[in-house]
């Protein structure tokens, strides 16, 4: 299993298991954050990133990670989607639906994956 896939399976663990999701996500983090330091311009590594850092509510760093995402090219829906729940979270609803609509155009890459959010909850 490779560093993206595993980090995937940790991020459903956190979601299934309320007692030790911020461990998986921690772990997670930590998987995608050292694959990071080995390929530092991955597209994929950098949205996985960002969708764990919005599930962690660590927005300002998810914001800092999918930018980079977006300035190398990335394709792929979730770096957008991903982009747009980071800014919700911090109130930045202008910038945040302009990523939603962005994301809407585009597919999503099969290695990545979005990062939980509740629009009812915002």
């Amino acid at each position: 299993m490779n560093c993206i896939e595993e980090s995937r399976r940790l991020v459903d663990e956190a979601f299934a298991d309320a007692d030790q999701s911020e461990v998986h996500l921690a772990a997670a983090q930590g998987l995608l954050a050292a694959r990071l330091k080995e390929h530092p311009d991955c597209v994929a590594t950098l949205t996985c990133l960002g969708a764990v850092l919005c599930d962690q509510a660590n927005h300002r760093k998810a914001i800092r990670v999918l930018e980079k995402a977006v300035k190398l090219g990335s394709s792929d829906r979730n770096t957008y989607f991903n982009l747009g729940v980071a800014l919700v979270a911090l109130g930045a609803r202008k910038e945040a639906m302009a990523n939603f609509k962005r994301a809407q155009g585009l597919d999503a890459w099969p290695e990545s994956w979005a990062a939980y959010f509740d629009a009812q909850a915002q």
